[in-house]
């Protein structure tokens, strides 16, 4: 086929607004109003049904009629207690995206158009396991279906008043329906489950109009046929509580239904249906997996899909393209129906939850305004075989209830997609750890409580500050206080006698601080005591010795005075006798300071005599001196005083041996027994 740039006046996407509620506006020439009544009981019907009014449709599973009516009886319904509410029969019109856009003219072409949202979902996967949404049951409420050679239709029913057919005359409902499910025989396009039986529900006309009254015969028709799923690529922005009833309905009834969460854009409120909770809520994406800028999002977006630039099948054998919400919904609801031919014991409640493990995680990690879960991807096999092995490896855990185990299983559980599947899991696995931390809670504190030890305290601690508030942790810590009483009261005790022992300040002070951490009691009192006495005892030796040392101003009993001091605590005790003592100081100071100018003067006096008594008395004068950079120097200049001495003395030595020698020739000469008696005789200088 070739490619055309024309478009049609049809709609892209179906997303209807309801008209406030109340009379159309020709109603303003007419009595009669088009309503819909919803009964309680029996009663209600019965008086709906014999009222004057003009029934217009019974509904087979919705506790509704819809009819016309004037005032009067509106009224008369309205107060009737057997009847729960009237609501008015509104209009609705498409709010259209883009237009559709044909690509082909030509009904018989071996093209195949391209089609680039069946990649991003993995939908091939699916197909090779030989799944093709093959007895599912899908609705389409929308314009109807047109015939086309790329079509299978299995059925359908119109809910619009001017025709019985449900052919499509407006083009929406049938680009919908290729989406699901357009064969997959060579050309033209292929649907995501080709094989599914896919029923027109015409509730939208030419224009793509509809009303309420229509909408809830296609959700009837769709219970009472049984449909698996239903797709409804519509919305509007008014609530209904006829229409909420009814998906309600159908939900409680086993059909699983999926609609568009709006063309509004990101930040205004979901459409109705799609905001139901009954109803799963579908966003739009682009070609790059981001947000479609004109798609609706809000907390009650489930799942995202593609829904730009979508190619599907078209009116009068043709193909198009289009963007919108309606045509990321279809996709939705093609792949619920390749995991409902998957598993077909699984009911809609539990194909919801299976979506959940079929999808990537786009955006926020978890659940957000944009994506809901996630972008819908088909995961093959192997991811469900890897949730059995999780669940798995949960139960072992919730048996065993060994942390190797829950670790393993928390292991296993982290690798699943999002998904509440994957959530209920870790609430499982959350409660076997809670299980699992107050028994090792138990057990580190029953070990402290045998051994006694600050470790086995600080460990038991730990594991208690695990828990979350409650009886099981209020007692456990009631009994670890009694353990850490225990220690402090043992600490207190052995810091104080050493404080008695010692008498020092840091020991008193140690020893004060862990007398302070003990509760109040008799305990505590006796060791404040026998501190205070320690400290009674430091101030008496403190006193004694500054006035020992004011007494006689020498430089040890000052130092001894000053030590005592330094282990009093700071008061005014302290700060009086650190006043006397420094004058004590200032003392000894100033008669060091003459000593050193005393041996500096004989030391000079010294170095210029060279007398021995000199010498002496300098020697004695730096004797006297406090150790200190003076008097090191000072005795540094009084060795060179010593060198003239000893040169003195090794002369006196050299004459006295000189002396010895002639004696001993003498000796030798006149008495050879001196010489035997005194064979060598040599002195050292």
């Amino acid at each position: 086929m070739k490619n055309m740039s024309c478009k049609l006046i049809v709609s892209a996407t179906l997303f209807f607004s309801f008209l406030a509620l109340g009379p159309p506006a020709h109603a303003e020439n007419s009595s009669q109003n088009e309503i819909i009544v919803v009964y309680k009981n029996k009663d209600g019907k019965e008086t709906v049904l014999d009222s004057d009014a003009e029934v217009e449709q019974q509904y087979k599973h919705l506790p509704a009629v819809a009819l016309k009516a004037d005032q009067k009886t509106v009224k008369a319904f309205k107060q009737d207690p057997d009847i729960l509410y009237v609501e008015n029969n509104v209009t609705f019109t498409a709010a259209d995206n883009t237009d559709l856009k044909i690509l082909s003219e030509d009904a018989d072409t071996s093209d195949n158009f391209e089609q680039w949202n069946l990649e991003p979902i993995q939908v091939k996967q699916a197909w090779e396991e030989g799944l093709t949404g093959k007895n599912v049951k899908i609705a389409v409420i929308d314009s109807g279906i047109s015939p086309h050679d790329d079509l299978s239709i299995a059925g359908g029913f119109s809910a619009v008043s001017y025709t019985s057919s449900y052919k499509d005359d407006n083009g929406h409902g049938t680009h919908v329906a290729g989406i699901i499910g357009a064969k997959h025989n060579g050309y033209g396009i292929d649907g995501i489950a080709p094989e599914a039986q896919i029923y027109a529900v015409k509730a939208l006309d030419q224009n793509g109009s509809g009303d309420l009254q229509g909408l809830l015969q296609g959700i009837d028709w769709s219970i009472a046929n049984r449909m698996d799923i239903v797709n409804m690529s519509l919305g509007t922005t008014s609530d209904s509580q006829i229409l909420h009833d009814a998906v309600d309905k159908a939900y409680e009834q086993g059909v699983l239904l999926v609609a568009a969460s709006g063309n509004d854009g990101n930040g205004k409120p979901v459409n109705y249906p799609a905001a139901y909770s009954s109803v799963i809520a579908v966003s739009a994406t682009n070609e790059n997996n981001q947000l479609a800028s004109f798609s609706t999002t809000g907390d009650e977006v489930e799942f995202s899909a593609p829904g730009t630039n979508i190619t599907s099948t078209y009116l009068n054998q043709f193909y198009a393209t289009g963007s919108g919400t309606s045509q990321a919904t279809p996709h939705a609801a093609a792949m619920f129906a390749l995991l409902k031919q998957r598993d077909p014991a699984e009911t809609n409640v539990q194909l919801r939850a299976s979506m959940q493990k079929n999808i990537v995680d786009l955006g926020t990690t978890g659940r957000d305004q944009q994506f809901g879960y996630g972008f819908i991807q088909y995961k093959a096999k192997a991811t469900d075989s890897a949730y059995a092995a999780a669940e798995q490896a949960v139960k072992k855990a919730e048996k065993t209830k060994t942390q190797t185990d829950i670790n393993k299983a928390r292991e296993l559980v982290s690798q699943l997609p999002n998904s509440d599947a994957k959530t209920a899991l870790q609430k499982r696995l959350d409660k076997i750890q809670s299980y699992r931390n107050v028994k090792d809670a138990k057990d580190k504190v029953v070990k402290a409580e045998k051994y006694k030890t600050q470790q086995t305290v600080d460990t038991a601690q730990a594991a208690i500050n695990k828990l979350p508030n409650g009886t099981d942790k209020k007692n456990l810590q009631k009994r670890l206080d009694q353990v850490k009483r225990y220690i402090a009261s043992k600490q207190a005790k052995e810091k104080v006698a050493k404080a008695e022992k010692s008498k020092k300040k840091s020991d008193v002070d140690s020893a004060k601080s862990a007398v302070s951490k003990l509760p109040a009691g008799s305990e505590k009192t006796s060791l404040q005591k026998r501190l205070t006495k320690v400290k009674s005892t430091n101030l008496k030796t403190a006193q004694q010795s500054v006035a020992a040392a004011e007494k006689k101003s020498t430089n040890a009993n000052a130092t001894k005075a000053q030590s005592a001091v330094n282990q009093l605590q700071s008061g005014k005790d302290k700060t009086s006798l650190q006043k006397r003592l420094d004058k004590v100081k200032k003392k000894v100071a100033a008669a060091e300071a003459k000593k050193v100018e005393t041996a500096k003067a004989k030391v000079k006096k010294a170095e210029k005599d060279k007398t021995k008594q000199a010498k002496t008395s300098a020697q004695s004068a730096v004797n006297q001196l406090q150790a200190s950079n003076e008097k090191t120097k000072l005795q540094k200049r009084l060795p060179s005083n010593r060198k003239s001495n000893q040169k003195a003395c090794k002369t006196c030595i050299l004459s006295l041996t000189g002396f010895f020698t002639s004696l001993k020739t003498l000796g030798t000469t006149f008495f050879p027994f001196i010489a035997q008696a005194f064979p060598t005789i040599a002195i050292q200088p």
